[in-house]
């Protein structure tokens, strides 16, 4: 009986070869990446918090290991910042950590208790570290505070720091005394002018710089820009630098026959 022959593979030694390379390639790799510390941050949106501030707040400062970050406690603990309204953080090449910041903007500097009021309403201390916002000088209810902060938060930042004082100046008519306009304020601009809007469209603000240079106007007066972005009134000061009442809480009595809509300069 003729004996068979069993033929036994011999190992491919260049092939375990590769494939343990590969393997510890793919592990080097994977350890590299896990290891690896931040190395650079790219934060956008922040103008009156610091990449400082931000970087702290979150616990990023000492660059941390790149993939094992927690991105959602991580915003959380930037949130917390006053004025922070939402963060968003995100991967991006050669290590790199994106920020995204959405501010709660300050707005005005409250008079009565020296707090900074942000855009959702929010008072917080004033450390005299932001300069510029305009003061709210006299009392004004929750409600109409509140508006007012929400959209002049919409203000250009170089409108906004335009306006150096704000006063609640709520309009009534002259032949019942009936509220026309709660949420009306007045406006003392650095450039010495006044501007009436209403809080429910503070952002007509915006629409200032365009009135004047449109209309060549050149003197001081008071603007009437409580009305739509397109119909406004000016008239002039002939007052001759004669100082302005001081605020108070009294409301300004409007006579209902005159129309504010058309432009008007006296």
């Amino acid at each position: 009986m003729a004996t068979k022959r069993v033929k036994v593979k011999k190992l491919n030694v260049p092939r375990i070869i590769v494939i343990l390379l590969v393997i510890y390639i793919l592990g080097y790799l994977c350890y590299y990446i896990y290891s690896s510390p931040v190395h650079h941050y790219e934060i956008t949106g922040n103008t009156f918090v610091s990449d400082a501030d931000i970087l702290r707040a979150a616990e990023l400062q000492d660059y941390p290991s790149f993939i094992s970050l927690s991105f959602k406690s991580k915003e959380k603990k930037i949130e917390e910042l006053d004025l922070v309204k939402k963060a968003k953080l995100s991967y991006g090449w050669h290590f790199t950590i994106k920020i995204s910041i959405e501010e709660n903007i300050p707005v005005f500097v409250k008079k009565s208790n020296n707090k900074i009021v942000l855009a959702d309403g929010t008072e917080i201390e004033n450390n005299n570290n932001i300069i510029g916002i305009p003061t709210l000088l006299n009392e004004t209810p929750r409600e109409q505070l509140n508006l007012l902060a929400t959209n002049l938060a919409k203000v250009k930042t170089g409108i906004l720091y335009a306006v150096n004082e704000i006063e609640y100046s709520p309009s009534y008519n002259s032949s019942n005394n009936k509220v026309i306009d709660d949420n009306r304020f007045l406006l003392y601009m650095n450039d010495k002018n006044t501007v009436y809007i209403t809080a429910k469209r503070a952002d007509v603000l915006n629409h200032y710089l365009n009135v004047i240079a449109t209309n060549q106007i050149v003197g001081n007066g008071t603007f009437y820009l409580d009305g739509d972005e397109n119909r406004y009134s000016y008239i002039e000061d002939k007052s001759n630098g004669a100082p302005r009442p001081v605020p108070t809480t009294q409301p300004v009595v409007t006579d209902p026959n005159v129309d504010d809509g058309v432009a008007v300069r006296d």
